[in-house]
């Protein structure tokens, strides 16, 4: 049987197999074949990573933004408070004035049949959002402090109104008799004492908040 030897330029063929020089120039393709794909992986991760960072720094923008806007609401909120306390102040005070004259004399009938109460409309949405918001993080913590005090008092005011209109109500439809008179005005009186501390507290965080 014949075997053939064949020659080229690559090396030596012997016996149909390749020679040593053939084994070199394949491994050597292997190498440069391996390094490319190498390198486009190591092109492809590098771009994800600098994808993922983009995106994590204008999410990051977004939620700063957002705090932002959150605070201003939150600002907002705490001077339509303000305004809603200063506001019905003086209509307070006169039926409480209005009050303390018909127990003084003792008599129901003095009320002449009126009482009208009209009681501020405070607000907590803005502040309920932004606290929990996912921009909360980013908010300044003296600031959070801040809020967080003003809307303590507004909160006891609100307490200490709800009481003032469940009085009203056991008057609502019948002949008011001084017991009650007295349980309105002991109420009345409380939420106008609260009424000047809430609007002091508001009027000292917006000052605050007002800073540069």
């Amino acid at each position: 049987q014949r075997q053939m030897c064949i020659r080229d330029r690559a090396g030596p063929m012997v016996s149909g197999r390749p020679g040593k020089g053939t084994l070199m120039a394949d491994l050597s393709d292997i190498r440069r074949r391996g390094l490319t794909l190498l390198l486009e992986a190591s092109m492809v991760v590098f771009a994800v990573l600098v994808a993922l960072a983009l995106e994590e720094w204008r999410q990051e923008q977004r939620l700063l933004e957002f705090a932002d806007r959150a605070q201003a609401a939150v600002v907002a909120e705490v001077g339509a408070n303000l305004q809603e306390l200063d506001d019905t102040r003086d209509a307070l005070l006169t039926m409480q004035g209005l009050l303390a004259a018909v127990l003084e004399a003792g008599d129901e009938s003095a009320m002449d049949g009126y009482l009208e109460i009209l009681l501020p409309e405070l607000s907590h949405a803005a502040w309920e959002v932004a606290q929990g918001s996912e921009a909360a993080p980013y908010f300044e913590y003296d600031w959070v402090i801040e809020m967080a005090r003003a809307y303590e008092v507004l909160d006891v005011y609100a307490n200490s109104s709800d009481n003032v209109i469940a009085a009203v109500s056991q008057i609502i439809g019948r002949d008011p008799t001084v017991d009650h008179i007295a349980d309105v005005f002991g109420w009345l009186a409380i939420i106008n004492g609260l009424h000047a501390q809430a609007a002091e507290r508001l009027r000292t965080v917006l000052d605050v908040a007002s800073e540069p």
